[in-house]
């Protein structure tokens, strides 16, 4: 059995201080953030609170929004989804965003590094392609590291 947790408002504002360094804005809307043991972190509605989650098996919850170990957070697909979709809304604009070129995307689908210059530091990135966010990515030294899992991963894409 999984063990979830709630996370507390410390435990939030660590994340959201995370989430802005990299990308410049965070979940504004009413959301309850819960953590599996494998640092995992999932979004779910705030009614999820009223529930003895000690006493229920739980694999997955809600939708998974990012893995956060130590200092680093990196966004899941959807997770990225959702942040560029809650920032427009709100007519906010994300830092660190990367637009792919055509054969770019089909290289990133197909589970390749990306060479490309996006400065001098590591930083986490979003990946866009004509205004759509297909994922986050770490770069570092002149290489986006694809993190798309094979089970996203195809060659007929575009």
């Amino acid at each position: 059995m999984q063990k979830i947790n709630v996370l507390n408002s410390k435990e939030i504002k660590r994340l959201r201080e995370r989430v802005d360094r990299d990308f410049g804005y965070f979940l504004e809307e009413d959301y309850a953030f819960l953590r599996n043991e494998g640092d995992n972190i999932f979004v779910v509605s705030k009614d999820i609170t009223r529930l003895d989650l000690n006493h229920l098996i739980i694999d997955k919850m809600g939708l998974y929004f990012a893995e956060a170990r130590d200092e680093q957070v990196r966004l899941s697909k959807e997770g990225a989804q959702l942040l560029a979709l809650e920032a427009k809304k709100k007519g906010k604009t994300l830092k660190n965003t990367v637009s792919l070129t055509e054969a770019e995307v089909k290289d990133y689908f197909l589970g390749k590094y990306i060479e490309k210059s996006c400065g001098e530091q590591s930083k986490s990135v979003l990946l866009l392609y004509k205004d759509q966010v297909l994922g986050c990515a770490k770069y570092k030294d002149g290489k986006i590291i694809n993190f798309l899992p094979k089970i996203h991963r195809g060659e007929v894409i575009l």
